[in-house]
Order: C-alpha cells, then sequence, then structure tokens
C-alpha cells in the first residue's frame, strides 16, 4: 500500500532479507546481487521508515556495491576495477570469463544511486571532497558502455542529473560540464519518451540550465503532474507525481 510516495516498509524489507539469502546461496548470481540493492534503495527512498533507518539502508547498499564489484574484479581477472578500466577493456574481459554484461550494467548503476543517495545525505560539496563525484562518473559511464537502456535510459538520466548538479571542483569534478546535462538526458527520454522519471528530471534540468525553454518544462512537469500511476511502479509514480506538482506551485503555475 502506498500514500503520498511513501510505502509500507514490511515488503521490501522482506524482500531485503530473501535477495540477501539468494546471494548467499549463490555468490555469483549477479541479478541477485543487483536487485538486492535496488531493494534497499526502496526502502531508503520510498518507504515509511524512519530517517535514521532510510540512511541506514542506503549505507548498507554502498557497502554491498563496493563488495560486488571488488568480487566482480577478481571474477573478471583483470588487475584492476572494472569502474577503473577503458569500457572496452572491461567488456572484453567479461566477454572472456563469460559474465552477463548486463548484469554488471545493473550492478553499477545500482551501485552509482546508492552513493548519489549517500551524497544527497552527506552533503554534494562534502560528497565531492571524498572522491564520490569520481566514482559516480565511472560506475554510471561503465554502466552505459554495457547497457545504456536499462531501467528506461537510466545511466543516461543520472548521468545528466550529475553534469546539472555536481559543484565543480577543480581536481576533483572538473569533468562536470553543465552543456551536456541536458543531451543526456534526452537520450533518456529517447530511449523511454513515457517513463515519467526522464520527463520530470528532464524539466527540472531545463528550468536550472536553459531558461529559453521554461515552457517545455512546464509543459513536461504537467505531464507528470497528471499522470496515473503505473500498477507496477506505483509508489515511485506517485512520488514523482508530488515533486512534479510542488514544482509547478513553487513556479506558480497551474497544473492544467
Amino acid at each position: 500500500d502506498a500514500t503520498g510516495g511513501r510505502a509500507a516498509p514490511e515488503p521490501i524489507l522482506a524482500a531485503i532479507a530473501a535477495y540477501e539469502r539468494a546471494a548467499a546461496a549463490a555468490p555469483d548470481d549477479l541479478e541477485a546481487r543487483w536487485k538486492w540493492l535496488r531493494a534497499l534503495h526502496f526502502a531508503g527512498d520510498f518507504t515509511t521508515l524512519a530517517d535514521a533507518e532510510r540512511r541506514a539502508a542506503f549505507d548498507r547498499g554502498c557497502a554491498l556495491a563496493e563488495q560486488t564489484l571488488a568480487e566482480l574484479a577478481r571474477r573478471a581477472g583483470g588487475a584492476s576495477r572494472l569502474d577503473e578500466l577503458a569500457p572496452a577493456e572491461a567488456a572484453r574481459l567479461l566477454s572472456v570469463q563469460r559474465i552477463d554484461a548486463g548484469a554488471v550494467a545493473r550492478v553499477h548503476f545500482w551501485a552509482a544511486i546508492h552513493w548519489g543517495a549517500w551524497s544527497q545525505q552527506a552533503g554534494l560539496l562534502g560528497a565531492v571532497r571524498e572522491g564520490v563525484g569520481a566514482r559516480l562518473l565511472r560506475y554510471t559511464t561503465l554502466a552505459i558502455a554495457l547497457d545504456g537502456s536499462l531501467e528506461d535510459g537510466g545511466p543516461y538520466r543520472l548521468l545528466g542529473r550529475l553534469h546539472a548538479t555536481l559543484p565543480r571542483v577543480p581536481f576533483l569534478t572538473g569533468w562536470v560540464d553543465r552543456d551536456r546535462a541536458i543531451p543526456l538526458i534526452e537520450r533518456a527520454r529517447a530511449l523511454a519518451p513515457a517513463h515519467p522519471g526522464n520527463r520530470l528530471l528532464l524539466a527540472l534540468t531545463l528550468l536550472d540550465l536553459a531558461p529559453s525553454r521554461r515552457a517545455e518544462a512546464v509543459g513536461l512537469l504537467r505531464e507528470v503532474a497528471g499522470l496515473e500511476p503505473r500498477a507496477e511502479e506505483r509508489v515511485e509514480d506517485l512520488a514523482l507525481r508530488a515533486e512534479a506538482r510542488e514544482r509547478l506551485r513553487a513556479l506558480g503555475v497551474e497544473e492544467g
């Protein structure tokens, strides 16, 4: 059951426990790992858990991600972690070892999602100073190289928002380029035009970086504000709809 973009925590906590058992029974099963990461993120972002418990879910997700990526490096047989290699070399190693590149892309994507959520809790500037920005770049870049279409263009969507929102700090996030933000999110939208997250993030990014496209941004916000939540993504869609409505109110614009 979901109200206002928040769900009761019991079902997702049961799912987390189930994925943990599945991963313990089959340590090389990457599907169990990325679904475990996804479930932890849902617990942290979309449930009525107390704030401390939600932060703990993100902390646990970050730790699980790092453990999984270290294990992947050993399985792939490289001298470095996959995200530290050129994407073509990482893909080659995965092919040689017959490791599912799509599952590896999902692990890196959900790892980036957890570190992004952790950064929001810790503060973006503090996270950047701890090197999280570079980590997010590596994970999203590899996810795009292996399967940028996953989660309806999720890696493009995430990398676009990183370029739009991360502070640009010399020697730490010098790679941040505001000019790349909109094209990346437009790429995600091209892959999945109906996805409400793609429409919302494009709208927010246009408002932040392209004032001349304000009318387009408002139109996208109105689309998301009026959406009927998808049955299988009800909680997430309710949260997106609420955010779109809040942004329209802040702009002084009617929903319809």
